[in-house]
């Protein structure tokens, strides 16, 4: 009788092993804030908005355009309690379409966060940039920005070179 030596957890960790190393997240545990621009081209301003006791400014690096990346930073007030999570995303404001990201705060930037949006394709009418804050305690609340205007003749790679 043939009995295997492959335990669940170890085809488990295997299988986790298996993914190629680039597939890890490039820009988990780096501090934008203090790489500069970090190589994603000039942040421009996107704009502020009040969510439940927050003031978000926000500001974006690179052009919006249908199916590709873009990156977006958040500013919150550093003497304020760290929220539990903020997700954004761009389309409407059910999110139907869109992917949502979570915004990772930067490594020694209080009250900084960045994330990494992808834009969808086609994009919806009316579309906006859309946050949602849950605090540490309470409930969840949610704005919107208007978007910078959208770029037709998007390169790859414009405003964001790794």
């Amino acid at each position: 009788m043939y009995r295997s030596l492959i335990t669940p957890a170890i085809l488990t960790a295997a299988l986790g092993l298996s993914a190629p190393l680039g597939a890890a997240d490039e820009h988990a545990g780096h501090n934008h804030a203090a790489e500069g621009a970090h190589a994603h081209g000039k942040a421009e301003a996107v704009g502020s908005v009040d969510i439940s006791v927050y003031k978000v400014a926000v500001s974006a690096s690179g052009a919006i355009a249908a199916g590709k990346e873009w990156h977006v930073e958040l500013r919150l007030n550093p003497n304020q309690p760290a929220p539990k999570a903020i997700r954004v995303w761009v389309g409407a404001e059910n999110g139907r379409g869109s992917v949502k990201a979570k915004a990772e705060a930067e490594k020694d930037a209080k009250g900084e966060y960045g994330a990494h949006l992808e834009i969808p394709s086609p994009l919806p009418a009316d579309s906006k940039l859309w946050i949602t804050i849950e605090p540490d305690n309470g409930q969840s609340a949610k704005g919107s920005l208007s978007l910078p205007k959208i770029e037709a003749g998007h390169h790859e790679g414009d405003g964001h070179k790794h």
